[in-house]
């Protein structure tokens, strides 16, 4: 108490110097009175302060560059006590040397260390609480990926050692791959209108190995899927374009005159073919049609120049849904949906469009047969354009056009022969080819005498070279075989005879000595 009230009487000194000022003018009345309770602790009070003054004031703390805090804080100092290590000499914190050590290995707190939790400062008890729980947490989780990794070694070591292992694992492959036959309705192309569609570097991924059947299927269905989004989507953006160009064109197809219609049928597909294949099917039935001789010749007109200008492609032949390699397909796709789905669309077009052709050129020996001539050589002069500028179909267009040859009106026979000796000119390669069906027309075994001559005139008006050897040679056993064949018959007429002879004389001096008969 008496160290309390010796600070106090110092502090309220302090206060009367400072309100005293630096020049030591008199104070104020009742500046340096004590309170009541002050009076009667300290009786000496008053001289005491003034002494202190006399020996310590402010004005001296201030010369040497201190402020009034300063001098509050040295007159609190009680010089008579004797500092020891930082304390007071005597006080309960002099603690001996060993003194605290000794005190915590009694209390056995070292025993608990492991299970202390030191938190950082000002961290509450709730969020101690949280870090346990988490750590605690934390080593859960590794226990169960330890028992996880353990269970999957002990499976794979059973599945090594099982029979059977190798068959569930495969069936497990397949049902993960079910998802990859999942048809997803988009809502933007995939092919982009404009340009030839075969010039896209999808449509030459052709597989000379065979496929498989159920996975070939699977594919297909999910093309067809994907081929008729795709055009939902095309008619959707073209309805919505602004313009009467669309509207106008959409009504002319429906509710036009028939060369308006063929027109704009033409104008869409060319546009876009792979969206367009509808109008290309409706081109095919008006040529299937019966009774409108006129729209299916227009139609033949149509169909010819669409697929020479943008539908078959020069240098191939077009390419079956099952002639591509499904079985890497999501391998080169590098597991990008679009590119794969790009490449099935493409695939399922082209498959359509090779099955179109097919039936038209079906349609169109139909139309060969027709009574009418400018019918019948429209249908000629239509196969002979499309076998000399494109590979496809082109078996059954050269089988319709020798046919020809054996009409019952001979200007379509010399139009055939015509015909034949053209195409040998474009192409002279096909030489072989055709002197080979030809050659069937005149074995045949219900054909017409008339048939065999023009065939016969046809095979002696081939020019030959001397690489042609082989095909000299083969041509001289056919005009011989035939000789033979008539005078077993009993029908050796001279026109026949005559064209037999002129043939062996154009063939001879072509071929190899050692073939010659």
């Amino acid at each position: 108490m008496a160290a309390k009230h010796k600070q106090r009487k110092r502090v309220k000194a302090s206060k009367m110097s400072f309100s005293g000022g630096a020049d030591g003018a008199e104070d104020e009345p009742g500046n340096g009175e004590l309170s009541g309770e002050d009076a009667e602790d300290e009786p000496g009070a008053g001289s005491a302060g003034v002494k202190e003054k006399d020996e310590f004031n402010l004005e001296e703390v201030l010369k040497l560059g201190g402020t009034q805090a300063d001098f509050v804080l040295l007159s609190a100092v009680d010089e008579t006590n004797e500092l020891v290590d930082g304390g007071k000499k005597g006080a309960i914190d002099d603690l001996e040397e060993g003194e605290l050590e000794t005190f915590i290995s009694k209390l056995g707190i070292r025993n608990y260390s492991s299970l202390q939790i030191v938190g950082d400062e000002g961290d509450a008890p709730g969020e101690q609480n949280k870090a346990k729980k988490s750590e605690k947490q934390k080593e859960t989780k590794q226990k169960e990926k330890k028992k996880k990794t353990q269970t999957n070694t002990e499976s794979s070591t059973s599945l090594e050692h099982k029979p059977g292992a190798s068959v569930s694992a495969s069936a497990s492959a397949k049902k993960t791959k079910v998802n990859v036959f999942e048809f997803t309705q988009r809502n933007v192309l995939l092919i982009k209108p404009g340009g030839k569609w075969f010039d896209n570097d999808y449509t030459s991924e052709f597989s000379s190995s065979v496929q498989d059947q159920e996975l070939v299927s699977k594919y297909k269905s999910l093309a067809q899927q994907l081929l008729d989004n795709e055009t939902q989507i095309y008619r959707t953006k073209k309805n919505l374009q602004k313009g009467a160009n669309s509207s106008w064109m959409k009504t002319v197809v429906s509710a036009g005159v028939l060369a308006d219609r063929m027109a704009a049928m033409t104008v869409l597909i060319q546009d876009s073919p792979v969206h367009s294949l509808e109008h290309l099917e409706s081109l095919v039935s008006m040529v299937k049609k019966k009774g409108s001789r006129r729209m299916g010749l227009m139609a033949v007109d149509t169909i010819r120049e669409l697929l020479l200008s943008d539908l078959l492609p020069e240098n191939r032949k077009l390419q079956a849904f099952a002639q591509h390699a499904f079985d890497s397909l999501e391998e080169k796709s590098s597991g990008n949906r679009d590119a794969r789905d790009r490449r099935l669309v493409l695939w399922a077009f082209e498959h359509r469009l090779k099955l179109l052709v097919a039936e038209f050129v079906s349609a169109l020996e139909t139309v060969s047969h027709d009574t009418v001539f400018t019918t019948k050589t429209k249908a000629l002069s239509t196969a002979l354009e499309l076998l000399s500028a494109r590979p496809e179909q082109e078996k059954a267009l050269l089988t319709q056009m020798v046919n020809k040859l054996g009409d019952p009106e001979y200007r379509l026979a010399a139009k055939a022969s015509h015909a034949l000796e053209t195409l040998l000119h474009r192409h002279p390669n096909m030489k072989s080819v055709v002197c080979a069906e030809v050659q069937r027309l005149v074995f045949r075994a219900n054909v017409g005498e008339k048939a065999q001559y023009y065939a016969l005139c046809f095979l002696c008006q081939v020019i030959l070279s001397r690489e042609d050897a082989d095909l000299a040679a083969r041509l001289i056993s056919v005009y011989f075989s035939f000789f033979g064949l008539c005078v077993k018959r009993r029908q050796v007429q001279s026109k026949m005879l005559g064209a037999l002879l002129s043939g062996v004389n154009r063939a001879y001096p072509f071929a190899a000595e050692g073939t010659r008969p």
